[in-house]
């Protein structure tokens, strides 16, 4: 075989590979995707709803959102984490993608490595609420309050390792106070305990506590997002308060399973932008205080990486341990 003969074998092979390549990303997809939710219930799988509705109409492809609901969310986690990484099972993923990994190391997930980020498509802002018997006014007069009674003051969560937990705790190491964590079998029960006033207070989403709060039985002393939100513009954030580092949201993201080609990440992170911008999708999420954030794959990379640092400090930090 001469030289110039095999010189063009090798171009020929190439050719026919990049041909290849660009038949299956345009034949994507194929198939029907699914959408998995950690929960049967709630802004993830309003999200799912969304999200498959409108890739449907895109696609001319079934798309469906279905539930695998367990865990704390593991189950969906794992389900994802599991497949093939073809583009046909995504997750619809909330906070707990970055904590459930942490607080459950015999799940054996990397919330890094084993999945590709896709793209933001939303967050609930989470508030710091406290019964209107606590006189603090603000989250300073309530450090100070928790700083003249060490371990009085009581705050409930949906439990061990949950998001609104490690949230307190990061309140607790960063204000250098300590109280009292109650643990509920949801955030629902901890927030009836609260308007009791069997406990004093709870980091809770806008959506679960709005209703009490503009009540009166209840009163949100920070909001611990970046910049205030539109539904509390004269409630100051916790930034603004003297905590810099205390901004924990609920938010919501898709990704599919680590070593998914890109040209399909690429262009399901297009569509899923495109469709969480249009009006219809910002009306439904609007009604459920889900607030629109989307993002590159590579930017939504870098968060998880940063919000997964952020819970392995809050647990060592916090001396936490987890059974």
């Amino acid at each position: 075989m001469t030289r110039p003969f095999f010189g063009k074998l090798l171009l020929l092979a190439a050719a026919i590979s990049i041909a290849t390549t660009d038949v299956h990303a345009q034949q994507y997809p194929a198939k029907t995707i699914r959408l998995i939710t950690p929960f049967a219930t709630g802004a993830s799988f309003l999200i799912g709803q969304l999200l498959s509705e409108g890739l449907r109409e895109t696609f001319r492809q079934a798309v469906v959102a279905e539930s695998r609901s367990g865990g704390g969310g593991s189950i969906a986690l794992e389900t994802v984490a599991r497949s093939a990484p073809d583009g046909y099972t995504l997750l619809v993923a909330s906070s707990t993608l970055t904590i459930v990994p942490i607080v459950r190391p015999d799940l054996k997930l990397d919330a890094v490595q084993d999945f590709a980020p896709i793209s933001l498509v939303g967050t609930i802002p989470n508030l710091m609420i406290v019964h209107p018997s606590v006189p603090a006014q603000s989250i300073r007069e309530f450090i100070r309050e928790a700083r003249a009674r060490p371990g009085r003051l009581a705050y409930g969560s949906s439990g061990a390792g949950t998001s609104n937990h490690l949230a307190t705790e990061l309140f607790s190491v960063l204000a250098k106070v300590k109280l009292t964590h109650v643990s509920y079998k949801s955030a629902t029960l901890a927030v009836i305990d609260l308007v009791r006033g069997d406990i004093d207070m709870v980091i809770g989403q806008q959506t679960a506590v709005a209703p009490f709060i503009s009540s009166g039985k209840l009163r949100v002393i920070a909001v611990l997002t970046a910049q205030r939100t539109a539904a509390l513009p004269g409630v100051p954030t916790a930034v603004e308060q003297g905590l810099p580092d205390l901004v924990v949201d609920t938010w919501y993201g898709v990704l599919a399973p680590s070593g998914a080609r890109t040209e399909i990440i690429d262009r399901l992170a297009q569509e899923i932008v495109r469709i969480m911008k249009s009006p219809e999708a910002r009306q439904v999420m609007a009604k459920s205080d889900v607030e629109l954030i989307v993002s590159t794959p590579s930017t939504f990379a870098e968060f998880i990486k940063s919000d997964s640092a952020k819970w392995v400090s809050v647990i060592r930090d916090a001396k936490l341990k987890f059974e």
